[in-house]
């Protein structure tokens, strides 16, 4: 587990490098506008988290690894839903989500995270949270 641990941080310590850009297709271009690149982690990287949290048997040791590999990374809030899902129960999911907000790379799109959720009062929480001007 040590040697699983130690090789995801090293890969998310260099995510710089190897980010992948995409477009922010919801930015503003033209007249003077530059385009906005989004930095998320690579298939690899991604992978790599995906095994980890997998390996967990408990909620509460995925949702340290995971915030660790948010503060270490560039994750998108595709990445961020895929990691949410490997949570067992919607209070984890919320509580890493919420704590995701602050790290994500393209936090304008965390509607998007509607369908994480079993409840709907969880994302409405979570929105609540993360955007309380925010009008559903």
């Amino acid at each position: 587990m040590k040697k699983l641990f130690f090789i995801l941080l090293l890969a998310l310590s260099t995510v710089s490098a190897g980010a992948q850009h995409r477009h922010d297709h919801n930015a503003p271009h033209g007249r003077g506008h530059e385009r906005h690149h989004i930095e998320c982690a690579t298939h690899e990287q991604m992978s790599m988290v995906m095994h980890t949290l997998s390996q967990q048997s408990f909620d509460d040791k995925k949702l340290e690894i995971a915030k660790l590999c948010v503060v270490l990374g560039h994750f998108c809030v595709d990445d961020l839903a895929r990691m949410a899902k490997a949570f067992s129960f919607d209070d984890n999911r919320l509580a890493f989500l919420t704590f995701a907000y602050d790290y994500c790379e393209d936090p304008h799109d965390y509607y998007a995270l509607r369908d994480v959720f079993t409840f709907r009062t969880n994302f409405d929480t979570l929105m609540d949270t993360v955007l309380p001007k925010h009008k559903r």
